[in-house]
This record gives structure tokens, C-alpha cells and sequence, in this order.
């Protein structure tokens, strides 16, 4: 292993992240959040992955979750296309969205509010 992998691995179990009970919790209420279009969910190590029955789904816990990728997965002979959103990062939650079938473009992200310009509402006063 070298030296730059044993500092990523160090660092990373050096930040407390969340416990698989928070994330049971999380992928709860993302479920709850689109009740009646999820086939399944899977909780990981610090990941809560959900699997959609329709785009329109896939998009609202986009932007519910500030999801900021969306990676798209055509065809091919063996596999049925599906695309993926995905966002967070370690020590934080991350979230995956996965929807198969028909899709249609453009395929929306929402990425973290912080993220985005905020317009400046300074409101300058003038001495009297």
C-alpha cells in the first residue's frame, strides 16, 4: 500500500460518519419521500442508494437530496439503459438515485444550494 493511500484511509476513519441506524433512518425518509415509486433501497457504509420506478421520482429526490451528478447508462445488449444521481461525500451521508427504463432528456441535477450564487441584498443606508 503506499503512503498516499494509507494517509486517504487514515483520514477517513479518523472523521466519525454516519452509523448504519442514521442511514436506516435516512433511506426512511427518502423512501417516505416518494412513497409507492421505490423498488429498493440499499444502505452501504456511509451511502443510502435508491431505486426509482420513474424519472419523475428520480428528479424530485434530486433536488430534495441537492443532488449534483447524474450519470447516464445506455443500452446495451445484456443490460437495459438506467442513469444515476448521485451526491455527498465522507464524513457526510451520500446518496444515489438509480432509474432504469424510459428515460427522457435532459436529465436534471440540483446542485447544493450553498453552491449556487446568491444575489446581494445589501441594503447600504445613508446618514440623514
Amino acid at each position: 500500500m503506499s503512503a498516499l493511500s494509507a494517509d486517504r484511509i487514515e483520514d477517513a476513519s479518523t472523521e466519525p460518519g454516519p452509523t448504519i441506524p442514521e442511514l436506516l433512518t435516512m433511506a426512511a425518509d427518502v423512501v417516505a419521500m416518494v412513497d409507492g415509486h421505490v423498488r429498493s433501497t440499499d444502505v452501504g457504509h456511509g451511502i443510502v442508494s435508491v431505486h426509482v420506478t420513474c424519472q419523475a421520482a428520480a428528479e424530485y429526490l434530486a433536488w430534495r437530496l441537492a443532488l449534483d451528478q447524474v450519470t447516464v447508462y445506455e443500452p446495451t445488449r445484456t443490460c437495459l439503459g438506467f442513469a444515476v444521481w448521485s451526491g455527498g461525500a465522507w464524513p457526510e451521508a451520500g446518496f444515489k438515485v438509480f432509474c432504469r427504463g424510459d428515460l427522457v432528456p435532459p436529465l436534471r441535477t440540483f446542485p447544493c444550494r450553498e453552491l449556487q450564487g446568491v444575489r446581494d441584498t445589501t441594503i447600504v443606508a445613508e446618514a440623514a
